[in-house]
């Protein structure tokens, strides 16, 4: 919970006091993703969805992209979740289950001419710690560039350390 807190200090996003807020962007990215280079398959599932955020007695609402994915070398699974991928996405954080998706993407304000999206990627082999995340959208391309990235320090507590994903790819939509 922690850490979703953050990410929406951090983020900025659509936020809207008690009213619902819509993304068209955001809604556009949702859906089936795949990156493949030799053996290397990675498969994202993003799904879009509005959720409040309480902060003190204030009920504010959040756009974001929900997603999870997939690591395939060859025919060996390296890391997933992505069966949760047609999981009930509660509309409030607070009734999120810890670890049943492994993305969180916004867009601040909406802004559509930035082409951008921040936010996070649980390293599932790696003890689930979170990696920054940056993407880039093309929508007449259909396809994301995205870039990840982690600080110095991760590993500290839990011994893991690295990335189980490339840090950098081209997603493109199917």
């Amino acid at each position: 919970m922690k850490r979703l807190i953050t990410f929406a200090f951090l983020s900025i996003s659509i936020i809207a006091n008690g009213q619902s807020s819509i993304c068209p962007s955001l809604k556009s990215l949702e859906g089936e993703w795949q990156y493949t280079n030799g053996q290397d398959t990675i498969r994202i599932c993003l799904r879009y969805k509005d959720c409040i955020f309480n902060i003190g007695e204030n009920k504010n609402i959040l756009a974001n992209l929900w997603g999870w994915h997939e690591y395939k070398v060859g025919n060996t699974v390296k890391e997933s979740n992505y069966s949760n991928r047609l999981m009930n996405i509660p509309s409030n954080y607070d009734s999120v289950i810890l670890h049943s998706y492994s993305i969180l993407l916004s867009m601040p304000q909406c802004d559509t001419t930035k082409h951008s999206l921040r936010g996070y990627i649980d390293d599932i082999s790696q003890c689930y710690e979170s990696h920054t995340v940056t993407i880039q959208f093309n929508s007449s391309l259909n396809q994301i560039t995205w870039q990840q990235e982690h600080s110095e320090g991760y590993g500290f507590i839990s011994g893991c350390k690295g990335m189980t994903l490339p840090k950098y790819f081209i997603l493109t939509k199917l």
